[in-house]
């Protein structure tokens, strides 16, 4: 009879499991973990049936390696808008916009029509909260689609960043609003750059970035972005329109505004530590 040992069967538990049930178990617990830490295991109560995807507009195949963006032409695009946001206020503050401003501030008033106060004061009042709101609402349905906390990070820090950078700018700079006699609704505050403007611009541009991410139409694509171009465009009209801002103020808030998207991509890209890519 030999002293060595011969191993024996795998045991078995009373339901007929055998003895790798243990680690089934924790493999079982980290998917577990795992599947908490996805945004769709979150949302899933939230949006429980997939949106389909419009003719035209389809996403691209997972296997498609995402495309790359110049980081040159990303960082060069930041410096030539905060340089032109700098020039901007060098001209409204230091040396003076007032025969610009004035004629052209004046002749909008002017030419105001009734019909239209109703429709731009909406637009206005829609331009600040609510499109935030709509903002962070987006950021989580595509957060819960990519399985990615990525859009909603980038929607919510631009969206951040705009309410921070045009509040600290507006209490720097103190500059006083057009006469009250011109205002088509009431405001308060100081006016440089255009708040409403800041933050429009900034949620939009972002919005359209994260939209267009995975969109494979090139028509798609420019309609987005061309899209968000004139509702920002809108929204610092609508300011100008109600005699509440000058018109370099609403300058400011577009150049400033799209300097703030391109802040939070930049730092996205750096922080992760891999090349800039266009898709998040």
């Amino acid at each position: 009879m030999s002293g060595r040992l011969t191993p024996g069967p795998p045991h078995s538990t009373a339901d007929g499991a055998t003895g790798n049930a243990p680690d089934n178990a924790s493999d079982d617990a980290a998917d577990d973990a795992s599947e908490a830490l996805d945004p769709r295991g979150l949302l899933r109560q939230l949006a429980p049936v997939a949106v389909p995807v419009p003719a035209g507009s389809q996403v691209r195949r997972p296997g498609a390696g995402p495309r790359r963006a110049r980081p040159l032409s990303l960082v060069a695009g930041l410096l030539a808008s905060l340089a032109l946001f700098a020039v901007v206020t060098y001209l409204a503050l230091g040396v003076g916009t007032g025969f610009v401003d004035r004629p052209v501030l004046g002749e909008v008033v002017r030419h105001r029509l009734a019909a239209l106060d109703g429709p731009i004061t909406v637009a206005t009042h829609a331009s600040k909260v609510p499109l935030l709101a709509a903002s962070v609402l987006v950021a989580l349905w595509l957060s819960w689609r990519r399985g990615s906390w990525v859009p909603l990070a980038l929607v919510g820090a631009t969206g951040a960043l705009a309410v921070a950078a045009a509040t600290v700018v507006k209490e720097v700079t103190d500059r006083s609003r057009p006469p009250a006699k011109l205002w088509a609704v009431q405001e308060d505050g100081f006016c440089y750059p255009s708040r409403h403007t800041v933050i429009a611009t900034a949620v939009l541009l972002i919005l359209a970035y994260v939209l267009t991410a995975r969109i494979a139409s090139r028509p798609a694509r420019v309609a987005l972005w061309t899209g968000a171009g004139a509702l920002s465009l809108l929204a610092g009209l609508s300011r100008l329109y109600l005699g509440v801002h000058w018109p370099t103020d609403v300058v400011a808030g577009l150049v400033l505004g799209a300097a703030v998207p391109l802040v939070v991509v930049t730092v996205y890209a750096l922080r992760a530590g891999r090349p800039l890519t266009r898709r998040p």
